[in-house]
């Protein structure tokens, strides 16, 4: 049940000005020419943050992936993902944390906002919740000194990416660098990446309109990897995200103390 929990850390995920910009494929690679200077590459990914902080959020398809350590799995999330505040609407599928749990949905829903995200538990959990639908995590809360949450939640963070700031350390990183133009299909776009000063390693495709269409990020700490690939489209799609009723949520703590955890 509690490893629920692992979804809600995992995506802790306004109205813009509308523009558009096209998923990349799934199989296109930058190539291996690289003609700007890091200057160059600095610039371009600057340009790049500076047009997604004003479109302030975008659909999104993200595929989780965590390796070693004591929590291994994946998800992918599909929805609308806005910055400037953080909030998401997004749909969990292909989850093996899911997967795990005896009752819980094949697929659910995982929402961001005011601070705290979300997970629809659906009808088979409820009964462990009181009837509550919704379990609450809150970021920073009591839960997050709990050693099961910060064994469930380690290295996930890079899931809840505020992508306008990831841009921008990466523009700022003296290690960004060009790798050259991506090729794949149809997929126009130019490949920069670069590694932050927490360590985490980026690496972002920024389209022939100046969007980013993909992120590829990746850290490692405490024996556990984490990797997420991020896919944008409909920069400034509408994220009118607003939290579950309060009176239908059970809060992670309170989870904890029915399951015996005190």
């Amino acid at each position: 049940m509690v490893a629920l929990a692992v979804v809600a850390g995992a995506v802790g995920c306004q109205d813009g000005d509308g523009t558009k910009a096209a998923g990349a494929s799934a199989t296109a690679q930058p190539g291996a020419q690289a003609t700007q200077s890091p200057e160059e590459a600095a610039k371009a990914v600057r340009a790049a943050y500076a047009k997604t902080s004003a479109a302030k959020s975008a659909k999104v398809e993200m595929r989780l992936t965590v390796g070693g350590g004591k929590a291994p799995g994946g998800s992918t999330f599909t929805g609308v993902q806005a910055w400037g505040p953080v909030a998401a609407d997004l749909k969990v599928f292909d989850s093996s944390y899911l997967a795990d749990i005896p009752g819980a949905p094949v697929e659910t829903r995982v929402v961001t906002a005011g601070q705290a995200t979300y997970v629809d538990l659906g009808k088979g959990l409820t009964a462990q919740t009181g009837g509550k639908r919704w379990l609450k995590v809150e970021a920073g809360g009591a839960a997050g000194g709990d050693e099961l949450m910060v064994q469930l939640t380690g290295g996930l963070t890079a899931a809840s990416m505020d992508l306008p700031k990831e841009l921008g350390l990466l523009a700022g990183s003296a290690a960004v660098k060009h790798l050259g133009p991506v090729q794949g299909g149809d997929v126009k776009a130019e490949a920069y990446e670069g590694e932050l000063p927490d360590g985490t390693f980026v690496q972002v495709w920024i389209g022939a309109d100046g969007y980013p269409m993909e992120t590829r990020v990746a850290s490692e700490a405490d024996g556990t990897s984490t990797s997420l690939t991020t896919k944008y489209s409909d920069f400034g799609a509408e994220a009118a995200v607003q939290a579950p009723p309060a009176g239908e949520t059970v809060a992670f703590v309170d989870l904890l103390k029915r399951l015996g955890r005190g």
